[in-house]
């Protein structure tokens, strides 16, 4: 059996268990096959049929569509409180507590669908993911809307309030900190 065949058979068997298999970690596993692989992989998706949809994966695509963030709602449906995701990212970031607060107001902009995921630190996706019992893989693929509706509706709720009143330089050099960063927010 050739290299190809086994990542291929390999992401074939994750598949079949109802498992999300990353393509893309198959493909650079493939290295200079990775374009052969990729056809293999569209071959095998093409002709296999979808397993049929879990419940929570449903709710999920219905809150993603309907415009509701489905991190949020991910995180309703483990039954996990806002207040012990936050408590998780502290811990396992080591980030004192004394900044709760600030890792709070992030950690709702994201799951409201105001901040990316895709700016956040992996090191905060993942305590995420483990403090709602769900994967980076899955936070991923529920962390941007079709039309980010939830921003938008935001920002025209915002955009003809008064603006706020500028900073000083050195305050603004402070207000953006380590948390700030690890959250992909500010310079």
């Amino acid at each position: 059996m050739s290299d190809l065949d086994r990542l291929l058979d390999d992401f074939a068997s994750r598949f079949a268990r109802g498992e999300r298999p990353d393509a893309g970690a198959y493909l650079a596993r493939a290295g200079p096959d990775a374009e052969q692989l990729r056809e293999l992989i569209d071959d095998f998706l093409v002709a296999v049929p979808p397993a049929p949809p879990d419940e929570e994966s449903v709710a999920l695509m219905e809150a993603w569509i309907g415009g509701e963030p489905p991190l949020l709602e991910l995180r309703r449906r483990r039954g996990r409180r806002r207040e012990a995701v936050v408590e998780a990212i502290l811990v396992a970031l080591g980030i004192d507590p004394a900044r709760r607060a600030r890792v709070a107001g992030h950690y709702h902009r994201l799951e409201s669908g105001l901040l990316d995921l895709r700016g956040v630190d992996r090191r905060v996706v993942a305590a995420i993911a483990g403090a709602i019992g769900s994967t980076v893989e899955d936070l991923a693929m529920w962390a941007v809307g079709p039309t980010q509706p939830v921003a938008m509706d935001a920002y025209l709720r915002t955009r003809h309030a008064a603006p706020p009143a500028a900073a000083p330089a050195a305050a603004r050099a402070r207000e953006h900190d380590e948390v700030d960063r690890l959250f992909g927010v500010g310079g």
